[in-house]
């Protein structure tokens, strides 16, 4: 993946997720969620250990439970591009020698997974940098790599950005399943299909699991939230796909 500015999104995979997550934006927006779902703040050693209700077997796998998804908006950064209460930060890969590409003061992308304004996606894609928020300190990104962990990685960048509004359809950065499964959105990169469905793609990575999979183009990122438990098919590239619960959505936001 190039470090450039057509390297650091792909933009065919931009487009795919555009149109993921319209309800969940207007909720957060009016601080609820259809069917009763609260966003909430938190940092990840909370939402990694809060939510709802354990799922039966039957619900992990069926989507049926009667617990909606919970939506998490984490808040590792403050307005002053400080790290917030709980929230550690990393500085051991940081290479000023290789940084990361955020933009620049003429154009910079917002985070996929963002509902405030100024947190940024950055290239490579092997960097993880897709929610990274600017520090007072030039060009020094804080960036959440693992929204299950309360680790941020401090990054710098190629130069000072310009500022940036949420995305008008924000998709989660972190899902976690009713199988008791993390998925991490993706970040570019080439994945393959799973055989049984040569017109998937891949959506999330999963620990466990395999991939959330979906047909290319989905209008929702590959989550099906058609039901106040959302749901997602998970598996590899040669096994069935199972369709599971997701317990949790984490989204990202700036603290005040």
């Amino acid at each position: 993946m190039s470090v450039g500015r057509t390297g650091r999104r792909i933009r065919a995979w931009s487009a795919v997720l555009a149109a993921a997550a319209v309800t969940v934006l207007a909720s957060c927006a009016s601080g609820g969620l259809p069917g009763g779902q609260a966003a909430t703040t938190t940092p990840a050693a909370a939402a990694a250990t809060t939510g709802p209700a354990a799922a039966t077997p039957t619900e992990a796998h069926s989507g049926a439970a009667a617990v909606a998804t919970r939506v998490v908006n984490l808040a590792p950064v403050d307005q002053r591009g400080d790290a917030t209460s709980g929230w550690s930060v990393d500085r051991g890969d940081d290479d000023p020698n290789a940084p990361i590409d955020c933009g620049d003061t003429s154009q910079a992308d917002a985070s996929p997974a963002a509902v405030s304004g100024d947190i940024y996606s950055c290239s490579p894609s092997a960097a993880e940098a897709d929610a990274c928020w600017p520090t007072a300190q030039a060009r020094q990104m804080l960036c959440l790599r693992d929204p299950y962990s309360s680790v941020l990685t401090a990054l710098t960048a190629q130069a000072l950005v310009a500022k940036v509004s949420a995305p008008k359809d924000p998709v989660p950065l972190g899902l976690r399943l009713a199988n008791g499964d993390h998925c991490r959105l993706r970040d570019g990169g080439a994945w393959g299909s799973p055989r049984q469905h040569p017109d998937y793609v891949g959506y999330y990575s999963c620990g466990s699991h395999g991939i959330v999979w979906a047909p290319q183009g989905s209008s929702t990122g590959g989550i099906d939230r058609t039901t106040r438990r959302w749901t997602v098919l998970v598996g590899d590239e040669t096994s069935p796909l199972t369709t599971v619960a997701v317990t949790d959505a984490s989204f990202v936001t700036t603290a005040a």
